[in-house]
């Protein structure tokens, strides 16, 4: 497997983690007293739903307290991601799965490439990707901080874990059970 096939598995996860956080968006709801990357994330669905013409004054603190699994992404991952969530179509805000999905999606990726690399995303991304590499995987540190630099520090450690398993197939179930818990 190679490098296409590593990302590709991680922007599935991706867009699965960002489709979860965000399924169920009632127009009725998005934000309040949680943590900043689901407050940034939130501000830019309910911005969306707001030029579509939907009134919720409560979308904001609905919305954060409605998806608790957006304390999961790096606050940078959120702010790169708030002016395309702002930009959703009606027809994602308006109920249409397909159109959510696909587009959500596209707000991840779109973002991946501008969010901040850290000291801690560094030192976690020179050890990940040998791990990746010594599995039979290409991942490059570049790819690896943009890709892990969307989730919050304390992803990156439980994922950190994963790479003392002593084997790839206990490595990679590791990592799975991760993402599948998030």
């Amino acid at each position: 497997m190679g490098n296409e096939t590593l990302i590709g598995r991680l922007g599935r996860r991706a867009g699965a983690a960002a489709l979860a956080a965000a399924a169920g968006l009632a127009l009725g709801g998005c934000g309040g007293d949680d943590p900043a990357p689901a407050a940034l994330w939130c501000a830019g669905v309910c911005a969306a739903v707001q030029r579509c013409g939907y009134q919720d004054p409560t979308c904001q603190p609905d919305c954060v307290a409605q998806r608790p699994q957006l304390a999961n992404l790096s606050t940078s991952g959120a702010a790169a991601q708030k002016p395309c969530l702002a930009g959703l179509s009606c027809r994602a805000i308006g109920g249409d799965a397909t159109a959510w999905k696909t587009e959500v999606d596209a707000c991840w990726d779109q973002a991946k490439p501008s969010v901040d690399i850290t000291e801690h995303l560094r030192r976690f991304c020179a050890s990940h990707a040998m791990v990746w590499f010594d599995c039979g995987y290409t991942l490059s540190l570049d790819d690896c901080e943009h890709d892990y630099g969307m989730w919050d520090d304390a992803v990156l450690d439980r994922l950190a874990a994963c790479d003392s398993k002593p084997g790839c197939d206990q490595f990679q179930a590791c990592e799975n059970g991760v993402f599948d818990n998030l």
